[in-house]
């Protein structure tokens, strides 16, 4: 059926190429640089999953880095197995099929109530992205609650300037750029998976303050919302509730896998954990975001 669907289609695919589509059974790791055609293999590995091996679509997770990668997957799958259904006769439902970015993958496995123990309803928090991320640290109030909780003598611009000089001396009064810093200090404790009270008890103390105001951020966000690191985490937790999340895919595949990060490589291995069938895409030569923790 495989062959029959890449004749259709004008498909020749090489020998390593060929072995990736097949290798159902079992991890695999591999290793595709640009123009390498790995875009296409995914699909193929897919469709064969579903139409050669009976492979329910509801019961694969593929993670991609950007949103238009995961279009580009869908619009492809929806086309090949258009064709492989006027062969079989059958119809193949990709509505179940977990597919996209991270983050949106994040979102759905939390309002996922087979997940959940005795599939009891939850609330799905709030998500913040970059921007209200952003707004949401340069509200007046923040800072006002800040210097009240760590207790700073001086004004307002000389408590940003003193926190500005811990990232990036010489110091500056910037609003903005103390936004921006503790943007990026938070997001990488989060998706480091690093609890606030944990890390002030080993924190040095010309420290201890910048960890401080991830503790008020994160009793400011309160249990409603989370921003986009923080989904991860939660996401994360909710796997961990319940054993039956490693057996809920069958296959995990992740692609642009230099660019994973410690709480989504815990979640995909969380995923994987029962099958481990986990395959993941990836190029060391293409590591862009080392600075972000990946």
């Amino acid at each position: 059926m495989i062959k029959s669907l890449f004749a259709r289609v004008g498909f020749s695919p090489n020998e390593n190429q060929s072995q990736a589509i097949e290798h159902l059974d079992g991890p695999l790791f591999l290793v595709a640089g640009p123009g390498s055609g790995k875009t296409r293999v995914l699909l193929w590995r897919v469709v064969n999953m579903i139409v050669s091996h009976g492979v329910a679509p509801e019961s694969i997770f593929l993670s991609t880095f950007t949103e238009k990668a995961a279009k580009q997957l869908q619009d492809g799958l929806v086309s090949l197995l258009g064709l492989a259904s006027e062969q079989t006769g059958k119809p193949y439902d990709l509505s179940g099929m977990y597919v996209g970015t991270v983050h949106a993958l994040c979102y759905r496995l939390l309002q996922d109530r087979t997940l959940v123990a005795e599939r009891e309803r939850s609330s799905t928090p709030a998500v913040l992205d970059e921007l209200d991320q952003y707004f949401t640290l340069a509200q007046g109030s923040f800072w006002s609650e800040a210097i009240r909780q760590l207790g700073f003598e001086g004004e307002l611009p000389a408590f940003r300037e003193t926190l500005n000089a811990q990232f990036d001396p010489p110091a500056s009064a910037s609003r903005h750029k103390a936004v921006v810093n503790l943007q990026s200090l938070f997001n990488r404790l989060s998706e480091e998976d690093l609890d606030p009270k944990e890390i002030l008890e080993k924190a040095p103390a010309e420290h201890a303050s910048l960890f401080r105001l991830y503790q008020i951020y994160r009793d400011r966000l309160g249990r409603g919302r989370v921003d986009l690191s923080l989904l991860q985490r939660a996401a994360y937790r909710a796997l961990l509730a319940n054993d039956g999340t490693m057996h809920r895919f069958k296959h995990v595949i992740v692609d642009e896998y230099q660019d994973t990060n410690a709480i989504q490589e815990r979640i995909f291995f969380r995923l994987a954990g029962g099958s481990k069938h986990i395959c993941v895409v990836g190029d060391d030569d293409q590591a862009l975001y080392r600075f972000r923790g990946a």
